[in-house]
């Protein structure tokens, strides 16, 4: 069973591998830019939604931007038989663009409103244990618009909690906390980007707010699946993420840490094992395109990297900032 963790000072206990649903939609373009991880069809979606769940996973983290809603439709009829028994946390603020950019940002008060309602149709349920903006506010109207939907979303019991998904904005994350906007706090950490370790992770555990990462494998990369000179095909998200210097960066860092691959512990059990080794960390949440993926990246919650181990990880990381 997946050891839990406390969300913060909430009341919620997170297993401490969660459930990103990111993939679970299957393929959606805008202005015919792909915004997912490929095709996955609702079968699938559902065996993994339903796998997790038996082996112990309680939070399931969600977007109304995912694949333009069908994350959210496929997991609301996933979950209904067991909604009591889990942690639901979706996200609102990125919208279609009309340019030529896939997505620009709104985080106005009406629109926040409005589109947790369409969450809460599709994910069949009457609220979410946390809402998060899945942008960081751009500007002093945002901050105020963020704390009145916040403040209205939980006193009509529409949200358990609400929180912000920074990515790695982490001095917007600091700026959310230091004005008590936030209960949680979404974000990028991970082998190969360990920059919250010097402010933010500090901060949230004083402050008491739950830490949710994401992008804990690095968009695949610390799975030990890409390897220097891959390159993605047009149909994935990634192909438009990343110039390819960046690209080849983040897989070249990512062999850095190939010694500490065993018979007993593959490339992703590492990464998400290096990430729970930190108290400041609440859950993680790995998506998962097949049942193979989704057994793999639990049983990283059996797995502890010795503290030899994480002293050579930070002298890696040290050495990347000289």
């Amino acid at each position: 069973m997946i050891k839990k963790r406390k969300l913060g000072k909430t009341d919620i206990l997170v297993s401490e591998i969660g459930l990103g649903t990111y993939q679970l939609g299957g393929s959606s373009k805008i202005n015919d830019l792909p915004i997912a991880f490929g095709n996955m069809d609702n079968e699938t979606a559902n065996n993994i939604i339903n796998s997790a769940f038996k082996f112990g996973v309680n939070t399931f983290d969600t977007a109304d931007f995912y694949s333009l809603g069908k994350s959210e439709v496929r997991l609301g009829n996933a979950v209904k038989k067991y909604r009591n028994e889990i942690n639901l946390f979706t996200k609102a603020g990125s919208v279609a663009s009309y340019s030529d950019t896939a997505f620009d940002i709104d985080l106005s008060y009406n629109h926040l409103i409005a589109s947790l309602d369409r969450s809460l149709k599709r994910l069949k349920t009457d609220y979410v244990d946390v809402f998060q903006i899945h942008k960081t506010p751009q500007s002093e109207e945002d901050f105020r618009s963020v704390e009145k939907a916040f403040n209205n979303i939980k006193s009509e019991g529409k949200a358990r909690y609400c929180g912000a998904s920074v990515a790695n904005r982490y001095q917007i994350g600091i700026e959310l906390m230091k004005r008590g906007l936030v209960d949680t706090l979404q974000l990028y950490f991970s082998l190969i980007d360990p920059s919250p370790l010097d402010e933010l992770l500090p901060m949230a555990k004083q402050e008491g707010v739950g830490i949710i990462i994401a992008e804990q494998l690095a968009q695949g990369m610390l799975t030990g699946k890409y390897k220097p000179g891959h390159t993605f095909p047009n149909s994935d998200i990634r192909k438009h993420s990343y110039d390819n210097n960046l690209l080849q960066t983040k897989l070249e860092k990512s062999q850095e840490f190939e010694f500490l691959i065993n018979e007993h512990r593959t490339a992703n059990q590492i990464a998400l094992s290096y990430v729970l080794s930190r108290d400041e960390v609440s859950t993680c949440i790995p998506g998962a395109k097949s049942f193979e993926q989704l057994q793999s990246n639990i049983l990283a919650s059996k797995i502890k990297l010795s503290d030899n181990e994480l002293d050579k990880i930070q002298s890696i990381q040290q050495e990347w900032s000289k």
